[in-house]
């Protein structure tokens, strides 16, 4: 039975579980649409998903999310409660498929589901920031800040003004900023990030500098723990914050270049990953901390690693989570360049605005092929299964949420292995 066909069979069953989740998620910072509205809203989305499932392309979808997008902006609601009924709607799409498909065909109807509700995702996102740029305010609570400085468009709103934008010619600068949680990856900082991005793009940046605040000596202290889920959900799903994080980055058509001064830990060093390049001074450590928590790592963020470090190294970064210093990660290629701490922001940018100074078009077609080649590593249903199968009984267990705990109240983890 063709996947289009399923999904179909089920729409008023999925409609009606969509619906349901919506109203139970608490409102209390989010202006939510009336409950026909939603429903109607909710319906259209799943019929376009299936137009796009068997029609194989994604812009029926993306054409009705930019004009919502643009309707709900004018109406004044926060862009996280349309990026809510994407997520929502494709966790209920995941476990039909899961329940009712087998083997390839069920991993194909995930990814079709996945990636018709990602580019949904991305076209409403994408016209948020450009109505910001124009002058609005629904995407934070102030208006886009001009080329040259200031805020990115909805940041201040979604991050606490924890993330600073500028342009510096072709070249975009993204700064982290939380000094109180040392730039810890936390949803409204993704959501921050993610927004400056897309302001970025609807600029034409060439090139993306990913930096710290200037005097922070950590660069980011990794994953919100506290934001983690307390067993019985996946920690590090597809559309959990850092995840999201990641695919804007790695996805994004031009250049984006970590520049490191301080420490890198957890989920941040998968970000640093993430960027096309990296470039450090000596302050700089890397360490991933998952054995710390008793976290069990996704498959992508391995496979993140695995297209940049030699697996020994993977293995001793997680296995032990000690960090690794500037001068190892220069010599592991980790580090594109080290430099010292005094040349580290001229030898950025400069680096960037020769990088911006090339052909556009070709560094962003080059960028998506190298992207989809690495990306790319086919799996057997039957050992994709035995992943998730193990992965789901590490954060079910009693040791993931001894690590959570030990976290909170300070102290080293007592774990068991059970």
């Amino acid at each position: 039975m063709e996947t289009s066909a399923v999904l179909a069979s089920a729409q008023n069953r999925a409609v009606d579980e969509a619906v349901a989740a919506l109203e139970r998620h608490d409102q209390a910072h989010h202006r939510a649409a009336s409950a026909g509205e939603r429903r109607r809203y909710v319906r259209d989305l799943f019929g376009l998903v299936v137009q796009c499932v068997r029609e194989g392309g994604t812009e029926p979808v993306m054409a009705s999310s930019q004009q919502v997008a643009a309707d709900r902006f004018v109406a004044g609601f926060d862009i996280a409660e349309i990026q809510e009924e994407f997520s929502v709607l494709e966790e209920v799409l995941w476990r039909l498929v899961t329940d009712t498909l087998a083997g390839d065909q069920q991993i194909e109807a995930q990814r079709l589901v996945s990636t018709t509700l990602g580019a949904a995702r991305d076209a409403a996102a994408r016209t948020y920031v450009a109505l910001a740029c124009q002058g609005g305010s629904a995407l934070g609570e102030q208006p886009a800040a001009p080329r040259g400085g200031g805020d990115a468009a909805g940041a201040a709103g979604l991050a606490d003004g924890a993330i600073r934008t500028e342009v510096l010619g072709h070249v975009g600068v993204i700064t982290l900023a939380d000094l109180r949680r040392r730039n810890v990856i936390s949803a409204r900082m993704v959501n921050g990030v993610v927004a400056a991005l897309g302001s970025l793009q609807a600029q034409e940046a060439r090139a993306v500098v990913l930096r710290g605040a200037t005097g922070m000596d950590v660069w980011s202290a990794g994953q919100a723990i506290d934001e983690l889920p307390r067993g019985g959900r996946d920690p590090l799903g597809y559309n959990e914050p850092l995840g999201q994080l990641l695919r804007a980055v790695r996805t994004f058509p031009a250049p984006v270049i970590a520049m490191v001064h301080g420490s890198v830990w957890g989920g941040a060093f998968d970000l640093v990953l993430s960027c096309d390049l990296v470039i450090a001074d000596e302050t700089a450590t890397f360490a991933i901390t998952a054995a710390d928590l008793g976290l069990p790592y996704n498959t992508a963020g391995l496979l993140h690693c695995l297209g940049r470090l030699p697996i020994n190294l993977i293995k001793e970064m997680f296995f032990t989570a000690a960090p690794l210093d500037a001068q190892k990660a220069r010599e592991w290629l980790v580090v594109n360049h080290l430099v010292g701490s005094a040349e580290l922001e001229g030898f950025t940018l400069g680096l960037a605005a020769t990088m911006a100074a090339k052909s556009p078009i070709a560094i962003a077609v080059i960028k998506d092929q190298l992207r989809v080649l690495t990306d790319y590593q086919p799996v057997a249903a039957h050992v994709y299964e035995r992943v998730q199968g193990l992965r789901r009984d590490a954060y079910d267990s009693s040791d993931y949420l001894e690590g959570l705990r030990a976290f909170a109240e300070k102290r080293p983890p007592v774990f068991r292995g059970t």
